[in-house]
């Protein structure tokens, strides 16, 4: 026997019999999932699921970020507020040590 006479009509041994089996096995299986409506509605379920899930996530980063958002303007507020404040007072200081008598002392 030659090589191409091999390849064409081969035995098979025990071992790659079964697995052959075993692979048509599971791609019949495959197929018949494919089409089974119980399957289907249980994908449609969870793939529903899952968008709700990532719905009620996004939300909530979204609420998450702007709280943060708002903290951190009205921290700067405050910030800005307290300095605008000690810079009036400074200038008060000035004013009123330059108001008292006409000698300025720079």
């Amino acid at each position: 026997m030659s090589q191409g006479d091999s390849s064409e009509r081969r035995l098979l041994t025990r071992k790659e019999l079964a697995r052959e089996l075993r692979r048509q096995a599971y791609e019949r299986a495959k197929k018949q999932r494919a089409k089974d409506p119980r399957v289907i509605a249980m994908k449609e379920a969870a793939k529903v699921r899952r968008r709700e899930a990532y719905q009620k996530a996004k939300a909530q980063r979204q609420t998450a970020a702007a709280a943060a958002k708002c903290a951190a303007k009205q921290e700067h507020r405050v910030k800005t507020t307290e300095a605008r404040a000690a810079r009036d007072n400074e200038l008060m200081k000035l004013i009123a040590f330059t108001a008292k008598g006409s000698t300025a002392q720079n």
